[in-house]
């Protein structure tokens, strides 16, 4: 039997989270789940996701400070993340302060649910 995909949801909005979750499981995904950034950053660590979906904006330690510190920890630093951000729509990464670095997407809201899934399958098969 082949293992699901675990895709680490990470949005402050219960409602968006929920509605990913939804999505993502009708497409056989595992969904774990987390509110804010420090949050995400323990939940990657003990559970080593395949894909993190990170919102940018959040209270605490947003998006772009989240993704920095999972890429600075050699045990989360390999985990493919798409952003998903009303700010991402029509932007370069550079203008986020994201720096070269591969391994990331970013998909702005609204989004189309096909979109999400054609850029997780190919975030997934890299």
């Amino acid at each position: 039997m082949e293992t699901r995909k675990k895709i680490l949801v990470v949005d402050d909005e219960a409602d968006i989270r929920a509605f990913l979750r939804r999505r993502l499981e009708a497409s056989q995904f595992e969904v774990l789940e987390a509110a804010d950034g420090f949050s995400a950053i323990v939940r990657a660590g003990e559970t080593r996701p395949d894909l993190i979906l990170l919102d940018i904006l959040m209270p605490g330690k947003d998006g772009i400070e989240t993704y920095h510190a999972l890429k600075q920890d050699p045990s989360t630093s390999k985990i493919p993340i798409i952003f998903l951000s009303a700010l991402a729509k029509n932007t370069a990464p550079a203008q986020h302060n994201l720096g070269p670095d591969e391994g990331y997407a970013i998909l702005g809201k609204p989004y189309q649910a096909e979109e999400l899934l054609q850029t997780i399958h190919q975030a997934l098969s890299v």
